[in-house]
């Protein structure tokens, strides 16, 4: 059987599935921010020694949850993987899929990890840190791939990286540093939290998170730029600029806010739909015009 490049069920279907990719990092971010990266002890991939555990503790409930959901996804990705690796004659796909499968694998692992060295809660350490700074990584990768896993039901790609995708992806992971200093250390007041920006005294990832609204204005002002001065206007430009726009937005009621629960969240959804809006403008934007 050869996959129809119009097969309008498979690309309904593969769209879901980036969308269920969102749900579980949505509610992994949910575990980080409820501190309930303990709720299964230092036990994986069981939850504390159980495969079915004692639910009453609500940390241990959000975290189990996450797991099954997790474990859902690997088996989803396992099967798409067997799909395409039999199914379909586009290189293309054969390779995408490829790629989800070590992203989702590499996810995994980095949540073991987290689990295995309690690196979670209160865990304030430089090794955190760096785990939490590739996880952040590797799930925009993961989203990245499974999102062009869809296009490529559409289209055929012709995607390389570029400055722009280095530099999301930087953002992206600033945006993981930045989100840890204002879990573990929250501030009362946006005066308090601009001191402790730049107090010595502070700990070393509240000091780092300024770096991420410098960095999230430069890019967006500079993308929206050449956007609108160096390209035709079409479709998929204006729905990057609004995304780009919708995030500012979104990061600046979130630091005056002082960053609650749902808005992190919330930020971090959009950031992968700028992801993804990239990534297709990367495709469409250049070849389809108002």
């Amino acid at each position: 059987m050869i996959i129809d490049m119009n097969n309008k069920k498979l690309t309904t279907w593969l769209y879901l599935f980036w969308i269920y990719t969102l749900i579980v990092i949505a509610w992994g971010a949910w575990v980080r921010i409820s501190h309930s990266g303990n709720g299964c002890g230092d036990h994986w991939p069981l939850c504390q020694g159980d495969f079915i555990p004692d639910l009453q503790n609500k940390k241990t409930l959000v975290e189990y949850s996450h797991r099954i959901m997790s474990g859902l996804y690997g088996i989803l990705v396992i099967g798409i993987f067997a799909y395409f690796r039999k199914k379909s004659i586009n290189f293309q796909q054969r390779k995408i899929s490829i790629y989800l499968l070590i992203f989702m694998i590499i996810e995994a692992l980095l949540g073991a990890l987290l689990v295995k060295q309690n690196l979670v809660t209160i865990n304030d350490s430089i090794f955190r840190l760096v785990a939490m700074s590739l996880h952040q990584l590797n799930s925009f990768l993961l989203t990245g791939v499974t999102y062009l896993l869809y296009l490529s039901t559409k289209q055929s790609l012709n995607i390389r990286p570029t400055k722009l995708n280095m530099a999301f992806l930087v953002l992206a992971v600033s945006g993981a540093i930045a989100s840890l200093a204002a879990t573990l250390f929250p501030s009362t007041s946006i005066f308090e939290g601009i001191m402790k920006d730049f107090s010595e005294h502070s700990h070393l990832f509240v000091r780092l998170r300024i770096i991420h609204p410098i960095l999230a204005v430069t890019l967006v002002s500079s993308v929206i730029y050449w956007l609108q001065t160096r390209v035709k206007t079409s479709k998929e430009v204006s729905r990057l600029v609004l995304n780009l726009f919708v995030a500012m937005f979104i990061g600046i009621i979130t630091l005056m806010t002082l960053s609650p629960i749902w808005l992190k969240i919330t930020h971090l959804m959009v950031a992968h739909f700028i992801w993804a809006a990239i990534l297709k403008y990367q495709l469409f934007g250049k070849h389809e015009t108002v």
